[in-house]
C-alpha cells in the first residue's frame, strides 16, 4: 500500500552538518527502491577519529558517494589507512539487492576497512562471489559470520547480533535454510554501559543496558522463522518478586530485550519480513521502512505488514467507537512515526522526501530527510528535519 504524502510543512529545512555533535550515532538509511543501504558514524573516539559501519550495499555509488560526502564536510577521513575508518561492513545475507555494490566498496575503500560480517550462507550469485574475492585479497580485513548473541563494542556503541541463531546455521548446509532467513539482524545501543560499570553488575552484565540509551534494530531481510528463534534467545523477562528478579531489572533498566526505539523493519515490510507480535514486542518510537511505494515485481510494502506494524503500535482492532459500534481509525503512519524511503511530500510536485539520517543523542532523536532518488546521492544542501 503506497503511504499517503508527508505534509510538506512539517519538514524544515536547515544544516544537518552543523547540527551533528561528537557524541551522536548518525544513522543514514538510504533511498535505493527496494534493496538496503545503510550507514552509521560512530561517536567521536578517544582518538580523536569518527569511524563508520557500513550495513548492506544493495546499489552501486551511493553508499561510496556518502563516504565521500562525509569526509568532505570533515566528520570522517581517510586520510590515513591505519585509522581503519570503516570499523565494520556487514553483509547481511548474500541477496544482490544487499550487496550489489559490496566488491565496488571494497575496491574503493577496502584498504581502510577493519571487520566483515556475512553469514556464511553459500550463494553461487556473481556479487557474493566477486565480494568475498575482494574481501579475501585483503590482510587487513578480519572475516567474520557471526550468530546470535554475539556482542561486539565499538567505543560507546553496542552492536548484538540477534540472528542468524545457532540453530539455523548449523542447518544452512543440510536441512535447508531460506537464504532470507540467513539474514544478520543487530541490535545497536548508544551509548553502552561502560566496561567497569558492567564489572560492578555481578554476573548479569550480558543482560546489561544503559536506561539512558537509544537502541536500534536493523531487520535486514530476516523472516518469521528467523523471528521465532531471536524470540527465544533474547527472551521477554517477566517481573517477579525474586531476588534474581530483581538484580536482571536493575541491570536491564527492566525492559525487554527486543524492545527498541528505532526499528529498521525487515525484508522492506514483506508480509514475511514481519509480524504483529514482532512489532508489539520492540514497540519503536519510530519505524523506517526501505521500498518503493508500489509496482515494482514483489509489491513491497505488502499492505498486511503495514497493517501488523500499525495495530502493534495504535490497537485498534479490540476497540470500538462507542458512536459507530465500529473499530476506531488508525492514525496516520506519520502520526505514529513510520516512516518510506519511497516517502512524497504535499509540495507541489510530490517530491521524495527521500533517505534518512537520524542523530541519536542518548534519549534525543532527530529525524532527517535529505529528498534524493533512489539514483542521486545524498546532498547535505537539500536537508530537512522532520518536526
Amino acid at each position: 500500500m503506497k503511504p499517503l504524502p508527508l505534509e510538506d510543512h512539517r519538514l524544515t529545512a536547515a544544516d544537518f552538518v552543523d547540527a551533528v555533535r561528537d557524541n551522536d550515532l548518525v544513522y543514514f538509511c538510504l533511498s535505493v527502491g527496494d534493496a538496503d543501504a545503510q550507514v552509521i558514524v560512530l561517536p567521536l573516539g578517544p582518538d580523536g577519529i569518527r569511524r563508520v559501519i557500513v550495513v548492506d550495499a544493495g546499489v552501486t555509488d551511493k553508499v561510496i558517494d556518502l563516504l565521500d560526502t562525509l569526509e568532505q564536510v570533515g566528520l570522517i577521513s581517510f586520510a590515513n589507512p591505519a585509522d581503519a575508518t570503516i570499523a565494520l561492513v556487514v553483509a547481511t545475507h548474500p541477496h544482490h539487492d544487499h550487496i550489489a555494490g559490496m566488491a565496488q566498496l571494497f575496491q574503493a575503500r577496502g584498504e581502510h576497512v577493519a571487520e566483515v560480517w556475512e553469514p556464511g550462507f553459500f550463494h553461487t550469485a556473481a556479487s557474493y562471489q566477486n565480494m568475498l574475492r575482494e574481501i579475501g585479497t585483503r590482510t587487513n580485513i578480519v572475516y567474520t559470520q557471526p550468530t546470535s548473541g554475539m556482542h561486539r563494542f565499538f567505543g560507546q556503541v553496542a552492536v548484538t547480533v540477534l540472528s542468524p541463531s545457532i540453530h539455523l546455521r548449523n542447518r544452512f548446509d543440510t536441512y535447508g535454510v531460506e537464504i532470507n532467513d540467513s539474514s544478520i539482524s543487530l541490535r545497536i545501543e548508544h551509548p553502552a554501559r561502560a566496561l567497569a560499570d558492567l564489572a560492578s553488575l555481578g554476573g548479569q552484565s550480558n543482560w546489561a543496558a544503559n536506561p539512558a540509551s537509544a537502541t536500534l534494530i536493523l531487520g535486514g531481510d530476516a523472516q518469521t522463522l528467523s523471528w521465532s528463534f531471536v524470540a527465544t534467545d533474547f527472551p521477554f523477562l517477566a517481573a517477579s518478586g525474586s531476588a534474581q528478579a530483581r538484580a536482571i531489572a536493575a541491570a536491564t533498566g527492566n525492559r525487554d530485550l527486543l524492545s527498541a526505539d528505532v526499528f529498521k523493519v525487515s525484508h522492506h515490510a514483506s508480509k514475511h519480513g514481519v509480524n504483529l507480535e514482532l512489532v508489539e514486542r520492540i514497540h519503536p518510537a519510530i519505524t523506517l521502512v526501505s521500498s518503493t511505494a508500489s509496482g515494482t515485481k514483489y509489491g513491497f510494502p505488502h499492505t498486511v505488514s503495514q497493517e501488523a506494524i500499525r495495530e502493534a503500535l495504535d490497537p485498534v482492532a479490540s476497540k470500538l467507537n462507542p458512536a459507530t459500534g465500529l473499530p476506531k481509525d488508525h492514525k496516520s503512519d506519520a502520526e505514529l512515526r513510520i516512516f518510506y524511503t519511497s516517502d512524497t511530500t504535499t509540495a507541489p510536485d510530490s517530491p521524495d522526501a527521500g533517505s534518512f539520517g537520524l542523530l541519536l543523542r542518548g534519549r534525543r532523536r532527530e529525524l532527517w530527510r535529505f529528498g534524493d532518488r533512489p539514483t542521486q546521492s545524498v546532498d547535505f544542501s537539500r536537508a530537512k528535519l522532520w518536526t
